[in-house]
């Protein structure tokens, strides 16, 4: 009993983040990182009950990040439309860590296959980016909720003002 009531204080403590600056990860001085995978009992919507802390990381080639399926719940799978195409996509099911190293500058993004529906989704950004031409096109041509792909077009704002 004193466990869950632990947990659940923590998780009414950590609240569900914004899209703001606080949320970028910058990894350009080679830290190592991990992103974990959220299921917050305490969110107030489904677009923050599942997700990924943080949605949004910068990498220099040939930096990793860990990925951490918190309660065995959670995938990640990339995007083919949000998805270079020098690097293998990833599927990632049941690992209670992973890590995946990204070596081409790129755009990357992801979602979880079980959760994506109400917004759990990231992008890892390496290097200068690029590889999306339009983020647009790229949303229309995916099959996903209005709620992913929006998760998507707010992180690609984001990334954008971060520059």
């Amino acid at each position: 009993m004193k466990t869950i009531v632990a947990w659940l204080v923590g998780a009414a403590l950590l609240g569900t983040p914004a899209l703001s600056e606080d949320v970028v990860v910058d990894m350009s001085l080679g830290m190592s990182h991990e992103v974990n995978q959220v299921t917050d009992p305490m969110a107030t919507a489904a677009t923050g009950m599942f997700r990924f802390d943080p949605p949004l990381v910068r990498l220099e080639p040939g930096e990793a990040v860990v990925f951490v399926n918190s309660r065995g719940q959670h995938t990640v799978h990339s995007v083919p439309q949000l998805w270079s195409a020098e690097m293998a996509p990833i599927s990632i099911s049941n690992k209670p860590r992973v890590e995946v190293r990204f070596d081409e500058p790129g755009v990357y993004g992801m979602r979880c296959n079980r959760h994506g529906m109400y917004g759990m989704a990231m992008l890892v950004i390496v290097g200068g980016g690029g590889g999306v031409t339009s983020i647009d096109e790229s949303l229309g041509a995916m099959r996903a909720s209005d709620r992913e792909k929006q998760a998507f077009r707010d992180l690609f704002e984001l990334s954008s003002t971060q520059n």
